[in-house]
């Protein structure tokens, strides 16, 4: 004899599947939040050394510079620059990649929390023919408990 496994337990496996798929979400989604909470840092580090050196340079200038120091100085705040402006491009990809990560998760969260009222409306159906089925068997043994 086979037994028939209740909806709600058929139901199981598809809840572990969501639960993974969730769970494999949220750390995606976390890894991209530091992936780019570190490139904004980056970037906020390298405007800061930016505004330092400008700074150390118009102290220096004050008190005269060469023409060869003054390329320099122009050289490399053009790399400066040029980092800054690469940097805020890696920043603007790690947004977009973190949106991305958002919006897989919110899909995955809202998946599970399908499966998880399936499971609750299965249960709570299975309870109800439970107690009608209950309820049947002991109809019968009050009517069978009758003399005619």
């Amino acid at each position: 004899m086979t037994t028939k496994l209740k909806k709600s337990k058929r139901f199981q496996p598809v809840k572990q599947i969501a639960e993974h798929k969730e769970a494999a979400a949220a750390t995606q989604m976390q890894q991209s939040a530091q992936a780019q909470q570190a490139s904004v840092q980056q970037l906020n580090q390298l405007q800061a050394y930016r505004e330092d050196y400008v700074s150390q340079f118009k102290t220096k200038g004050k008190s005269g510079m060469s023409a060869m120091m003054l390329h320099e100085y122009q050289s490399f705040v053009q790399k400066l620059d040029r980092a800054i402006d690469e940097q805020t491009k890696h920043v603007s990809q790690a947004g977009q990649q973190l949106d991305g990560h958002k919006q897989a998760f919110k899909h995955s969260h809202s998946r599970r929390k399908v499966v998880d009222k399936l499971i609750h409306k299965s249960k709570k159906e299975e309870a109800f023919a439970a107690d009608k089925q209950e309820q049947k068997v002991a109809d019968d043994r009050v009517i069978k408990g009758r003399p005619r």
